[in-house]
């Protein structure tokens, strides 16, 4: 009997196309099909894609920069390899690098390293360097000497992370503004000698530096919003039934499960990036997906893999969390059009890919533009913005924070809402920093949402009912929980409100017993009164 050949791994540590293929233990999903629609046209050859960090770009980098080198051997059996690609006969000089090598602590260290950076590509191209001018005329004479030195007198340029420079300063205006300047400057060149170019890819995460850096870059054509691409980056559930089916199977296998219900446990953690309005179709994250088919376990590796320090310290900055992180409005201005000095922090969250596209909204008349409803993607990324985040922006000791979260699930878990309630809210209110005000209902009613979500409970905010909307409601298998909320008044007034606008009215009389619960907050002692639970 043969001997079964061990199933190939996905391998999140590698970014380099070359020791990916050549690695005979590792997995690549082909996605060179739609790499050859993207580099294939002489005309619009000059693009930008922004995805979550950990999600591939540099990968897909080093796959373009095979490519254009006309490395087949490196291709044999992938989509590409039946194509008529240009690379096969024409190689381009292909220069690829990252911006996150030029950031600095101050706006001389970035100074510096730009120059290095420039000093660099001449010695790989083999032209003459000069130090003197500015910066962006170095990388012009560069172009200049690359472009003209090469059999087909044009490059190939990739630049990976090319925001990394300006989100270090997003803290520091002043000098900001200095390494925006000189960005400007540099992009600018691209667009000066775009004629030398036969293609060039700039990815990054965000769009921080659009209104400025940008506009010496109007001549790039935006793709990360595209159709056309996007699954470009991440696995589509399809590719988890084909080329991945063998690794879904023994992750399965290894948690008792079968291929079906496992591949619906890795979508529900780990799917879910919509990157296209005109799209229906979702990724799943490529990292957070390999490390759980190795490690055999559904686990939040988001934070060790694409967490961002910058919303973070966004966070910390507004001395608040975000408004609802489910039903989010957005319009495409918000996502697409992105200063560092007013970025709205729902762009920021789903540029990061903490938010994805969860519906959009047609207008009304067919010329009215669409506007988008944003939600975590998956499970993994939600947890990440309840817990994970929480204890970091808002200071907490870890360790603590997990013990009083871990006793709240413990109550929730076994239906033990007044413990829940009358104890662990309680601490749960007070670990808030004693900095940030909580002003209003609303931002008493969004800490209990984050709170409660944390347990594994589901609460539901703003409920309908004939006569108004319920703040809350929590379904379980055996009952029903009904939440009012009030600020500065009292748990019976949130009670009499229950009653009097009849927000239970739709599960009276049915299987399961209502509880209606009452909750005021009270800003003098900076916490909830002691709740008030009735039957209905």
């Amino acid at each position: 009997m043969a001997k079964k050949k061990p199933i190939r791994v996905l391998r999140t540590g590698t970014s380099d196309f070359e020791s990916l293929i050549l690695d005979e233990e590792a997995k690549y999903v082909d996605k060179t099909a739609l790499l050859y629609e993207l580099a294939r046209h002489k005309t619009d050859s000059q693009l930008f894609l922004s995805r979550p960090r950990r999600f591939g770009k540099s990968l897909m980098l080093s796959t373009l920069k095979a490519m254009f080198e006309g490395r087949r051997d490196l291709f044999k059996g992938l989509a590409i390899d039946k194509l008529p690609w240009e690379g096969w006969k024409n190689k381009y000089p292909v220069y690829s690098f990252t911006m996150a090598s030029v950031v600095g602590e101050t706006y001389e260290g970035f100074s510096e390293r730009i120059g290095k950076l420039v000093k660099g590509l001449c010695r790989e191209a083999g032209v003459p360097y000069s130090a003197k001018g500015p910066v962006s005329g170095r990388f012009e004479d560069f172009l200049l000497a690359a472009a003209a030195k090469s059999p087909t007198k044009k490059i190939v340029l990739l630049i990976d992370e090319y925001d990394e420079p300006v989100a270090k300063f997003l803290d520091d205006i002043k000098t900001l503004k200095r390494v925006r300047s000189t960005l400007h400057d540099f992009y600018e060149k691209l667009k000066n000698n775009s004629p030398h170019i036969r293609f060039l890819m700039m990815t990054g995460v965000t769009k921080l530096t659009k209104l400025s850096v940008f506009s010496g870059l109007n001549h790039l054509m935006d793709l990360s919003m595209d159709a056309r691409f996007a699954t470009l980056l991440g696995y589509t559930p399809s590719e988890l039934d084909g080329p991945l089916r063998e690794n879904v199977e023994a992750f399965g296998k290894e948690n008792g499960l079968d291929f079906k219900a496992a591949k619906a446990s890795l979508l529900e953690w780990y799917d879910g990036y919509r990157f296209s309005p005109q799209s229906k179709a979702r990724v799943c994250n490529p990292v957070t997906l390999g490390k759980a088919f190795k490690s055999g376990t559904l686990e939040g590796f988001w934070e060790a893999t694409g967490r961002a320090t910058l919303i973070i310290n966004r966070i910390e900055k507004d001395g608040k969390l975000p408004a609802d992180l489910e039903n989010v409005p957005a319009d495409y201005l918000m996502l697409d059009v992105c200063d560092a000095e007013t970025l709205p922090m729902e762009a920021l969250l789903y540029q990061g890919g903490y938010l994805t596209i969860k519906d959009v909204i047609k207008g009304e008349k067919k010329d009215d533009p669409a506007s988008y409803i944003l939600a975590p993607p998956n499970r993994e990324v939600r947890d990440a913005l309840r817990r994970g985040y929480l204890s970091q922006i808002m200071g907490l000791k870890v360790r603590p924070f997990d013990v009083l979260v871990d006793k709240a699930k413990r109550q929730i878990a076994s239906g033990d809402w007044k413990g829940y309630l009358y104890e662990s809210l309680f601490g749960l209110y007070a670990s808030v920093p004693a900095t940030w005000r909580i002003r209003d209902e609303a931002e008493a009613k969004r800490y209990f949402q984050l709170f409660t979500s944390m347990t594994g409970a589901n609460p539901q905010p703003e409920v309908a009912s004939i006569f108004g909307y319920a703040d809350a409601v929590i379904e379980t298998p055996g009952a029903v929980y009904v939440f009012e909320f009030k600020y500065r008044k009292s748990a019976k007034a949130a009670i009499r409100q229950i009653r009097e606008r009849d927000y239970a009215a739709k599960w009276a009389g049915g299987p399961r017993p209502v509880t209606l619960v009452g909750i005021n907050f009270n800003p003098k002692k900076r916490n909830i009164d002691m709740p008030i639970v009735e039957p209905l």
